[in-house]
């Protein structure tokens, strides 16, 4: 089973407030992936979080490298295959942009998933896919009793 992981698991494990689903995705038989704007915006998150002050203020004071060296975040992505964005992707997010009036990532991601034919995405982000997902016939998975229903489905 293919699952698209977006970075609200990502990030909300590297808070150490919900590494549950995450956990039990990447030791699972799953097939997860996802793309350079989930990396975009962990990365961003991932400043922040491990900083303890905005990305904006860390690049500022040039202590970037001194961030990222003291925790390796990048181990994370080797359990995922990363997907390409490409020229169709982003043709398919502008118009799901408008249709489900989602920001450019989370249209990006949705336009990914849809592309790649993937069934199932795992977000934390209930508010922002729920709809698109359901209109779109993609599996939102959130919680471990989705992703338990989902792999007993397959």
């Amino acid at each position: 089973m293919k699952v698209f992981i977006d970075s609200s698991l990502l990030v909300e494990y590297i808070k150490e407030t919900k590494i549950e689903l995450l956990e039990k995705l990447i030791i699972s038989d799953c097939q997860c992936c996802t793309n350079a704007i989930v990396y975009s915006e962990f990365m961003f998150y991932y400043l922040a979080v491990i900083g303890g002050k905005s990305p904006l203020s860390i690049k500022e004071s040039k202590k970037i490298k001194e961030t990222i060296k003291s925790h390796n975040p990048i181990e994370l992505f080797s359990n995922f295959d990363i997907l390409p964005i490409e020229n169709e992707i982003i043709k398919l997010s502008y118009e799901m942009m408008s249709k489900y009036n989602l920001l450019p990532n989370d249209a990006l991601i949705l336009a990914t998933v849809q592309i790649n034919k993937i069934k199932n995405l795992a977000s934390f982000d209930e508010n922002d896919f729920k709809i698109p997902c359901q209109s779109e016939a993609i599996n939102l998975i959130n919680t471990i009793s989705d992703l338990n229903n989902k792999m007993n489905l397959k």
